[in-house]
Protein backbone atom coordinates (compact mmCIF):
# COMPACT_ATOMS: atom_id res chain seq x y z
CA UNK A 1 0.00 0.00 0.00
CA UNK A 2 1.38 3.57 -0.78
CA UNK A 3 0.06 6.95 0.38
CA UNK A 4 -0.56 8.88 -2.44
CA UNK A 5 1.60 12.42 -1.69
CA UNK A 6 1.65 14.51 -5.03
CA UNK A 7 -1.31 16.61 -7.19
CA UNK A 8 -0.31 17.41 -10.93
CA UNK A 9 -2.69 19.81 -12.11
CA UNK A 10 -3.09 21.22 -15.59
CA UNK A 11 -5.47 23.78 -16.97
CA UNK A 12 -5.94 26.67 -19.24
CA UNK A 13 -8.39 28.70 -20.60
CA UNK A 14 -10.57 29.62 -17.54
CA UNK A 15 -8.33 28.11 -15.62
CA UNK A 16 -7.74 30.93 -13.21
CA UNK A 17 -10.88 30.81 -11.67
CA UNK A 18 -11.22 27.06 -11.52
CA UNK A 19 -8.23 26.92 -9.73
CA UNK A 20 -9.29 29.41 -7.35
CA UNK A 21 -12.04 27.32 -6.75
CA UNK A 22 -10.33 24.24 -6.03
CA UNK A 23 -7.35 25.51 -3.91
CA UNK A 24 -10.14 27.48 -1.82
CA UNK A 25 -11.51 23.53 -0.52
CA UNK A 26 -8.24 22.05 0.17
CA UNK A 27 -7.25 21.98 3.77
CA UNK A 28 -4.84 23.74 5.74
CA UNK A 29 -2.34 20.66 6.40
CA UNK A 30 -3.01 19.03 3.24
CA UNK A 31 -0.60 16.05 2.63
CA UNK A 32 0.36 16.62 -0.69
CA UNK A 33 2.88 18.70 -2.81
CA UNK A 34 0.63 20.66 -5.70
CA UNK A 35 2.15 21.76 -9.02
CA UNK A 36 0.18 23.37 -11.41
CA UNK A 37 0.54 24.13 -15.00
CA UNK A 38 -1.61 26.71 -16.53
CA UNK A 39 -0.66 28.04 -20.13
CA UNK A 40 0.42 31.36 -19.84
CA UNK A 41 3.26 31.30 -22.44
CA UNK A 42 6.00 34.22 -22.02
CA UNK A 43 3.61 36.27 -20.03
CA UNK A 44 4.11 37.83 -16.40
CA UNK A 45 1.77 35.56 -14.01
CA UNK A 46 0.32 36.82 -10.89
CA UNK A 47 -1.03 33.19 -10.27
CA UNK A 48 0.78 32.46 -7.04
CA UNK A 49 -0.41 35.65 -5.31
CA UNK A 50 -4.08 34.45 -6.48
CA UNK A 51 -4.32 31.26 -5.13
CA UNK A 52 -2.43 32.30 -1.81
CA UNK A 53 -5.43 34.64 -1.56
CA UNK A 54 -8.07 32.14 -2.47
CA UNK A 55 -7.14 28.94 0.19
CA UNK A 56 -5.02 28.22 2.92
CA UNK A 57 -1.92 26.66 1.25
CA UNK A 58 0.74 28.71 0.24
CA UNK A 59 1.52 29.15 -3.60
CA UNK A 60 4.63 30.05 -5.05
CA UNK A 61 6.11 29.99 -8.68
CA UNK A 62 8.79 26.97 -8.74
CA UNK A 63 12.57 27.36 -8.87
CA UNK A 64 14.22 25.04 -10.52
CA UNK A 65 15.84 22.32 -8.11
CA UNK A 66 14.13 23.17 -5.10
CA UNK A 67 12.72 20.05 -3.27
CA UNK A 68 8.87 19.95 -2.83
CA UNK A 69 7.29 19.68 0.17
CA UNK A 70 3.30 18.30 1.06
CA UNK A 71 1.24 21.50 1.86
CA UNK A 72 2.46 23.76 -0.51
CA UNK A 73 1.52 25.31 -4.03
CA UNK A 74 4.10 24.87 -6.40
CA UNK A 75 2.90 27.22 -9.90
CA UNK A 76 4.94 26.65 -12.92
CA UNK A 77 6.79 30.41 -13.86
CA UNK A 78 6.41 31.88 -17.57
CA UNK A 79 7.67 30.36 -20.83
CA UNK A 80 9.63 27.33 -18.68
CA UNK A 81 8.16 23.67 -18.79
CA UNK A 82 8.11 22.66 -14.85
CA UNK A 83 8.84 18.83 -14.29
CA UNK A 84 9.73 16.67 -11.62
CA UNK A 85 12.81 15.10 -11.07
CA UNK A 86 13.23 12.95 -8.09
CA UNK A 87 12.75 15.01 -4.82
CA UNK A 88 13.10 18.09 -6.88
CA UNK A 89 11.73 20.39 -9.02
CA UNK A 90 13.11 21.56 -12.48
CA UNK A 91 12.43 24.19 -14.88
CA UNK A 92 13.27 23.39 -18.45
CA UNK A 93 13.64 25.82 -21.74
CA UNK A 94 13.07 22.69 -23.76
CA UNK A 95 10.68 23.38 -27.13
CA UNK A 96 6.97 24.00 -26.85
CA UNK A 97 5.20 20.74 -26.83
CA UNK A 98 1.24 21.56 -28.23
CA UNK A 99 2.30 24.65 -28.91
CA UNK A 100 2.90 25.92 -25.04
CA UNK A 101 5.55 26.40 -22.41
CA UNK A 102 4.90 25.88 -19.92
CA UNK A 103 3.23 22.78 -21.49
CA UNK A 104 0.86 19.92 -18.76
CA UNK A 105 2.01 17.19 -20.86
CA UNK A 106 6.00 17.66 -19.71
CA UNK A 107 4.58 17.36 -16.09
CA UNK A 108 2.22 15.15 -16.29
CA UNK A 109 5.10 12.86 -17.92
CA UNK A 110 7.81 13.33 -15.14
CA UNK A 111 4.74 13.03 -12.62
CA UNK A 112 4.38 9.59 -13.99
CA UNK A 113 8.04 8.35 -13.93
CA UNK A 114 9.53 9.69 -11.07
CA UNK A 115 5.93 9.52 -8.89
CA UNK A 116 3.68 7.04 -10.20
CA UNK A 117 1.47 5.32 -7.39
CA UNK A 118 2.09 8.01 -5.27
CA UNK A 119 0.72 10.88 -7.39
CA UNK A 120 -2.58 12.07 -8.94
CA UNK A 121 -2.83 13.83 -12.45
CA UNK A 122 -6.18 16.15 -12.66
CA UNK A 123 -7.22 18.13 -15.98
CA UNK A 124 -9.25 20.62 -15.44
CA UNK A 125 -10.80 23.53 -18.35
CA UNK A 126 -8.97 24.05 -21.50
CA UNK A 127 -9.00 24.10 -25.30
CA UNK A 128 -7.15 21.81 -27.96
CA UNK A 129 -5.56 18.84 -26.03
CA UNK A 130 -2.39 19.13 -23.81
CA UNK A 131 -2.42 16.80 -20.60
CA UNK A 132 -4.29 13.80 -22.47
CA UNK A 133 -0.88 11.84 -23.15
CA UNK A 134 0.26 12.96 -19.87
CA UNK A 135 -2.87 11.69 -17.64
CA UNK A 136 -2.18 8.70 -20.23
CA UNK A 137 0.87 8.25 -18.63
CA UNK A 138 0.50 8.69 -15.21
CA UNK A 139 -2.64 5.75 -15.54
CA UNK A 140 -0.44 3.80 -17.16
CA UNK A 141 1.91 4.31 -14.32
CA UNK A 142 -0.61 3.99 -11.47
CA UNK A 143 -1.42 7.26 -10.82
CA UNK A 144 -5.07 8.10 -10.09
CA UNK A 145 -6.63 10.52 -12.63
CA UNK A 146 -9.84 13.30 -12.53
CA UNK A 147 -10.78 15.47 -15.24
CA UNK A 148 -13.33 18.24 -15.03
CA UNK A 149 -16.37 17.14 -16.60
CA UNK A 150 -16.63 19.00 -20.17
CA UNK A 151 -19.99 20.42 -19.36
CA UNK A 152 -18.90 21.86 -16.19
CA UNK A 153 -15.41 23.60 -17.62
CA UNK A 154 -15.30 26.81 -19.53
CA UNK A 155 -13.62 25.42 -22.08
CA UNK A 156 -14.48 21.47 -22.43
CA UNK A 157 -11.58 20.94 -25.46
CA UNK A 158 -8.99 19.69 -23.21
CA UNK A 159 -11.58 17.89 -20.40
CA UNK A 160 -13.40 16.46 -23.32
CA UNK A 161 -9.71 14.55 -24.33
CA UNK A 162 -9.03 13.92 -21.01
CA UNK A 163 -11.89 11.72 -20.34
CA UNK A 164 -10.46 8.41 -21.91
CA UNK A 165 -7.73 8.29 -19.76
CA UNK A 166 -10.12 9.31 -16.21
CA UNK A 167 -10.94 7.48 -12.89
CA UNK A 168 -13.04 10.16 -12.16
CA UNK A 169 -14.99 12.23 -14.18
CA UNK A 170 -16.43 15.20 -11.41
CA UNK A 171 -17.99 18.58 -11.42
CA UNK A 172 -15.31 21.43 -10.46
CA UNK A 173 -17.01 21.61 -7.34
CA UNK A 174 -16.62 17.97 -6.14
CA UNK A 175 -12.97 17.72 -7.31
CA UNK A 176 -10.85 19.02 -3.99
CA UNK A 177 -13.12 16.41 -1.83
CA UNK A 178 -12.24 14.17 -3.57
CA UNK A 179 -8.61 14.93 -3.80
CA UNK A 180 -8.68 14.92 -0.02
CA UNK A 181 -9.95 11.53 0.16
CA UNK A 182 -7.42 10.19 -1.87
CA UNK A 183 -4.72 11.53 -0.43
CA UNK A 184 -5.62 10.35 3.08
CA UNK A 185 -6.29 6.21 1.85
CA UNK A 186 -4.09 4.44 0.89
CA UNK A 187 -3.76 2.53 -2.50
CA UNK A 188 -2.54 -0.80 -3.87
CA UNK A 189 0.81 -0.43 -5.43
CA UNK A 190 1.19 -2.55 -8.59
CA UNK A 191 4.37 -4.73 -8.45
CA UNK A 192 7.90 -2.33 -9.61
CA UNK A 193 8.52 -5.41 -11.78
CA UNK A 194 5.67 -5.94 -13.88
CA UNK A 195 5.86 -6.05 -17.66
CA UNK A 196 3.34 -3.54 -18.18
CA UNK A 197 4.58 -0.54 -15.77
CA UNK A 198 8.32 -1.85 -16.62
CA UNK A 199 7.81 -1.00 -20.07
CA UNK A 200 5.95 2.02 -20.18
CA UNK A 201 8.39 3.42 -17.56
CA UNK A 202 10.91 2.74 -19.90
CA UNK A 203 9.19 4.18 -23.07
CA UNK A 204 8.20 7.00 -20.77
CA UNK A 205 11.90 7.79 -20.06
CA UNK A 206 13.36 7.42 -23.59
CA UNK A 207 10.35 10.46 -24.61
CA UNK A 208 11.63 12.56 -21.72
CA UNK A 209 14.98 11.93 -22.58
CA UNK A 210 14.32 13.20 -26.42
CA UNK A 211 11.71 15.61 -25.37
CA UNK A 212 15.02 17.91 -24.58
CA UNK A 213 16.24 17.82 -28.23
CA UNK A 214 19.52 16.07 -27.86
CA UNK A 215 22.55 15.04 -29.91
CA UNK A 216 21.31 11.53 -30.18
CA UNK A 217 17.38 12.72 -30.65
CA UNK A 218 16.76 10.33 -34.02
CA UNK A 219 18.62 7.04 -32.64
CA UNK A 220 16.29 7.77 -29.33
CA UNK A 221 13.30 8.87 -31.22
CA UNK A 222 13.21 5.30 -33.44
CA UNK A 223 13.36 3.34 -30.28
CA UNK A 224 9.47 4.42 -29.63
CA UNK A 225 8.10 6.17 -32.82
CA UNK A 226 8.19 5.92 -36.22
CA UNK A 227 8.52 8.25 -39.08
CA UNK A 228 5.38 9.85 -40.77
CA UNK A 229 4.79 11.82 -44.03
CA UNK A 230 4.16 15.33 -41.77
CA UNK A 231 6.27 17.93 -40.56
CA UNK A 232 6.36 19.81 -37.28
CA UNK A 233 4.71 23.46 -37.59
CA UNK A 234 7.23 25.00 -35.90
CA UNK A 235 10.52 23.67 -36.95
CA UNK A 236 9.46 22.21 -40.37
CA UNK A 237 11.35 18.94 -39.33
CA UNK A 238 10.16 15.30 -39.97
CA UNK A 239 7.41 14.35 -37.45
CA UNK A 240 7.86 10.86 -35.80
CA UNK A 241 4.47 9.04 -34.42
CA UNK A 242 4.59 7.70 -31.24
CA UNK A 243 4.13 4.38 -30.66
CA UNK A 244 2.33 2.33 -27.56
CA UNK A 245 -0.25 5.23 -26.87
CA UNK A 246 -4.01 5.10 -27.77
CA UNK A 247 -3.99 8.80 -28.92
CA UNK A 248 -2.45 9.77 -32.25
CA UNK A 249 0.73 11.82 -30.68
CA UNK A 250 3.50 12.96 -32.45
CA UNK A 251 7.27 14.39 -31.86
CA UNK A 252 10.34 15.98 -34.01
CA UNK A 253 13.67 15.95 -33.35
CA UNK A 254 14.23 18.70 -31.60
CA UNK A 255 12.11 18.39 -29.13
CA UNK A 256 8.22 19.81 -30.09
CA UNK A 257 5.64 17.24 -29.42
CA UNK A 258 1.77 17.42 -30.85
CA UNK A 259 -1.21 15.33 -29.96
CA UNK A 260 -3.16 14.77 -32.57
CA UNK A 261 -5.95 17.66 -31.77
CA UNK A 262 -3.02 20.08 -31.32
CA UNK A 263 -1.67 19.21 -34.54
CA UNK A 264 -4.63 19.43 -36.79
CA UNK A 265 -5.06 23.09 -34.93
CA UNK A 266 -1.35 24.07 -36.73
CA UNK A 267 -1.90 22.34 -39.72
CA UNK A 268 -5.62 24.16 -39.66
CA UNK A 269 -3.12 27.51 -38.95
CA UNK A 270 -0.44 26.44 -41.62
CA UNK A 271 -3.37 26.65 -44.34
CA UNK A 272 -4.60 29.85 -43.03
CA UNK A 273 -1.34 31.52 -42.71
CA UNK A 274 -0.12 30.05 -46.92
CA UNK A 275 -3.39 31.49 -48.18
CA UNK A 276 -3.07 34.52 -46.86
CA UNK A 277 0.22 35.20 -47.87
CA UNK A 278 -0.74 34.25 -51.51
CA UNK A 279 -3.72 37.23 -51.22
CA UNK A 280 -1.01 39.22 -50.45
CA UNK A 281 1.18 38.45 -53.14
CA UNK A 282 -2.06 38.22 -55.84
CA UNK A 283 -3.35 41.67 -54.56
CA UNK A 284 0.31 42.78 -54.87
CA UNK A 285 0.74 41.07 -58.08
CA UNK A 286 -2.60 43.25 -59.28
CA UNK A 287 -1.93 46.49 -58.45
CA UNK A 288 1.72 46.62 -59.92
CA UNK A 289 -0.32 45.10 -62.97
CA UNK A 290 -2.50 47.86 -63.04
CA UNK A 291 -0.18 50.68 -62.15
CA UNK A 292 2.26 49.37 -65.54
CA UNK A 293 -0.59 48.78 -67.79
CA UNK A 294 -1.50 52.75 -67.29
CA UNK A 295 1.82 53.53 -68.04
CA UNK A 296 2.05 51.23 -71.02
CA UNK A 297 -1.48 53.12 -72.21
CA UNK A 298 0.62 56.46 -71.93
CA UNK A 299 3.29 55.92 -73.37
CA UNK A 300 1.51 54.26 -76.18
CA UNK A 301 2.65 50.64 -75.80
CA UNK A 302 -0.69 49.08 -75.93
CA UNK A 303 1.02 45.78 -76.63
CA UNK A 304 2.09 45.73 -73.23
CA UNK A 305 -1.00 47.95 -71.37
CA UNK A 306 -3.48 44.71 -72.90
CA UNK A 307 -0.75 41.99 -71.19
CA UNK A 308 -0.50 43.76 -68.04
CA UNK A 309 -4.40 44.23 -67.87
CA UNK A 310 -4.85 40.39 -68.87
CA UNK A 311 -2.56 40.00 -65.62
CA UNK A 312 -3.79 42.36 -63.43
CA UNK A 313 -7.55 40.62 -64.34
CA UNK A 314 -6.46 37.05 -63.88
CA UNK A 315 -4.78 38.25 -60.31
CA UNK A 316 -8.15 39.33 -58.98
CA UNK A 317 -9.76 36.53 -60.28
CA UNK A 318 -7.67 34.35 -58.55
CA UNK A 319 -7.87 36.27 -55.51
CA UNK A 320 -11.69 36.31 -55.09
CA UNK A 321 -11.61 32.37 -55.69
CA UNK A 322 -8.83 32.10 -52.10
CA UNK A 323 -10.97 34.90 -50.38
CA UNK A 324 -14.05 32.36 -50.85
CA UNK A 325 -11.42 29.28 -49.62
CA UNK A 326 -10.61 31.09 -46.74
CA UNK A 327 -13.91 32.27 -45.82
CA UNK A 328 -15.20 28.44 -45.88
CA UNK A 329 -12.23 27.22 -44.20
Amino acid sequence: MTQRDFIAIGTSSGGVDALQMLVSQLPPGFPAAVAIVLHIGAHPSILPSLLTAAGPLPAAHARDGEAYVPGRIYVAPPDRHLIVDGTRLRLVISAKENFARPAIDPLMRSVAIERGTRAIGVILTGQLDDGAAGLEALRKCGGATIVQDPGDAFAGDMPRHAVPFADHVLRLAAIAPRLVELTQSSSARPRPHAPPMRDGHARLRLEQHAASGPSDALQTLSRFASPSLFTCPECSGALWRISGSRMLRYRCHTGHAYSWASLAHGRADDVERTLMEALRALHERQQMSETLGEHFGRTGELVAQQHEENTARRAAEAAGVLRTILAAS
